[in-house]
């Protein structure tokens, strides 16, 4: 009886042990901080998949807004914490890539205080216009910019975001001497800056701006991205109108640098599973955004691939925001 007590014991406690050795994850609250407001992409993406991620592991993760700074603020928490994968942020480029690029100061290195973990969504973005503008199309909003005597200025959701660099592309490419940048806490304000005509242009994904389109209140100039918008497919591409310019958005998961590799692929794996359920996919169409799965090693290669991207169009046309 001794013996079968203790062969129970040691049949028991090996699974407890192999998972103990293989980074179980999560072992308590999981914060995932969004830097943008409430309301924004990476907000509804991140309590989308998470929500899945909760109910997938029975623990509690909680979804915090900390815009500002161009996504840096909130970024920075998670670059400065313990490493142990249970503080996580859910973010555009700009704070985990670009702001490289554009910052000669930045309270954290994306590249060395952060560690890649997922990938999980890819979306063209579209640039818009305000009604009262007369254009219709790419060249003839160009046109506009590049006449000083139209008074027009373009919005994002900060600054070093892809709304950002997109336009500010745009407007180099114009050749316009002067046209103002006005930042914005995210998508919401913006949409209503251009319904008022407080701005005149922005890039903003599809989610944000489709049902504003349909319903006429500002309009879709083009698609910048390689392909026509699942959501607004009659909305033509940058390069079908002659301008070879189609940089996709992207969302992406990172969490504190130093957190051991068997960590990373834990939560991934939680990331991928939720990717997976026909009710994000779903989700995501009707939003505009594409599915896309890469886990930490792969989606390292991808912002490094996107740091390559930037830095000449960057370095081309001056962009800095220091």
């Amino acid at each position: 009886m001794k013996a079968f007590s203790i062969l129970f014991a040691l049949a028991f406690s090996l699974p407890m042990a192999a998972q103990a050795q293989s980074g179980a994850w999560p072992s308590k609250t999981v914060r995932v901080l969004v830097p943008y407001a409430a309301g924004s992409v990476p907000d509804s993406i991140a309590r989308l998949v998470f929500d899945r991620v909760q109910k997938a592991t029975g623990k509690v993760v909680v979804v915090e807004n900390k815009p500002g700074a161009a996504g840096m603020i909130g970024t920075d928490q998670v670059a400065k914490a313990a490493p142990d994968g249970h503080t996580l942020v859910l973010a555009p480029s700009g704070p985990l890539a670009a702001n490289v690029l554009l910052y000669k100061k930045m309270p954290y290195d994306p590249l060395k205080d952060l560690a890649p973990v997922a990938l999980v969504a890819e979306t063209p973005t579209i640039l818009v216009a305000s009604n009262a503008t007369s254009a219709n199309d790419a060249s003839g909003l160009l046109k506009m910019m590049a006449d000083a005597k139209n008074r027009m200025a373009y919005a994002s959701p900060g600054a070093g975001t892809l709304g950002h660099l997109n336009m500010a592309y745009l407007v180099s490419r114009s050749g316009a001497a002067n046209i103002p940048h006005v930042p914005y806490p995210g998508s919401p304000q913006i949409i209503s800056a251009l319904i008022a005509n407080d701005v005149q242009m922005a890039a903003l994904p599809p989610p944000a701006v489709v049902s504003h389109v349909k319903a006429g209140k500002f309009k879709a100039i083009a698609t910048i991205g390689p392909r026509r918008s699942s959501a607004l497919p009659d909305v033509p591409t940058l390069k079908e109108q002659g301008i070879d310019f189609e940089p996709v958005g992207w969302f992406g998961v990172a969490t504190t640098a130093g957190t051991p590799p068997d960590i990373l692929e834990a939560i991934h794996r939680y990331i991928g599973a939720a990717l997976k359920d026909p009710e994000v996919a779903s989700a995501y169409r009707t939003q505009g955004l594409d599915v896309a799965d890469l886990g930490p090693k792969a989606f390292a290669a991808y912002i490094d691939e996107e740091i390559v991207r930037w830095k000449p169009v960057i370095q081309r046309f001056g962009i800095s925001l220091d």
